[in-house]
């Protein structure tokens, strides 16, 4: 069998960079997530060089044009140009901080090459929803539901998954074991569920038939959304088994500076790859 030739190896597509780690003295290695070939690792030589041509282009979160030629285990960026900056994310703190909470899913829940345009697309319109100045609360929380659900893990939120009768309009609890709403009545199948008002179930049901435009409108109270954003953020760590650290680095620079300066000790702002 004839090698393959250099030209049979180059491809071009677009992606959104995913996390970075500084490599060598001047090169880049890069978690990248494409529209066709799904999650794949790259290297940019030179990349944090101050003359490279390709290391603007290759900002944390940005959505970009790559001509890569494939390698044995990191495929080699040989051209970027920027299709989207996001440059209104690296202004909003929270904003930044939802956007890599989403870009840590995508890397904790998909394989690598294994193409999902659904995910990409859902990746894309959101950052650009976060750099647009929406609030990045309902925007995340209809990622990380449309997410599950495209990646094969939609919670059941309309029958108990343990006596699979509908729900009535009660409180109730959530299974992230089990992968969705448990009635009152069979709430002992599970020592770890979580409470669920009847307003958080119709706000999750809500995202997930009318999308988020309609949720949108709703106007969950505080506890609410801290319920809501529980029950989703439980349910991920459970899919991912591991922690999700993006968020909890913003929480704790909410609640006051000693405690963000031990959270970006513990985790940096801009992800290194795993």
């Amino acid at each position: 069998m004839a090698p393959e030739s250099l030209r049979d190896r180059l491809y071009t597509t677009e992606a959104i960079v995913l996390s970075r780690l500084d490599y060598g003295e001047a090169d880049r290695i890069l978690t990248l997530y494409t529209p066709t070939r799904g999650k794949l690792s790259a290297i940019a030589k030179g990349a944090r060089k101050p003359k490279s041509r390709s290391g603007p282009h290759l900002d944390f979160l940005a959505r970009c044009s790559l001509h890569l030629a494939r390698g044995r285990d990191l495929d080699v960026v040989t051209h970027a140009e920027t299709v989207e900056r996001h440059n209104g994310l690296y202004a909003d703190i929270d904003a930044f901080s939802y956007g890599s909470h989403m870009a840590e899913i995508v890397r904790h829940l998909t394989q690598d090459r294994q193409e999902n345009r659904a995910v990409y697309d859902l990746l894309a319109r959101s950052l650009t929803l976060l750099n647009d100045g929406v609030d990045p609360w309902p925007v995340t929380r209809h990622f990380e539901l449309v997410a599950l659900s495209a990646l094969g893990y939609h919670p059941e939120l309309y029958s108990c998954l343990n006596c699979r009768q509908p729900v009535e309009a009660v409180p109730n609890v959530f299974s992230a074991r089990m992968g969705g709403v448990v009635c009152q009545r069979c709430r002992s199948v599970d020592p770890g569920v979580m409470p669920i008002s009847v307003n958080g179930q119709k706000y999750l049901r809500t995202l997930d038939r009318a999308g988020l435009a309609a949720a949108a409108r709703l106007r969950p109270s505080e506890g609410e959304r801290m319920e809501i954003e529980g029950v989703l953020s439980q349910y991920l760590r459970t899919v991912a088994e591991r922690d999700l650290a993006s968020l909890t680095v913003l929480r704790s620079m909410q609640r006051g500076p000693q405690d963000a300066d031990s959270a970006q000790t513990a985790a940096s702002l801009v992800p290194a790859s795993d």
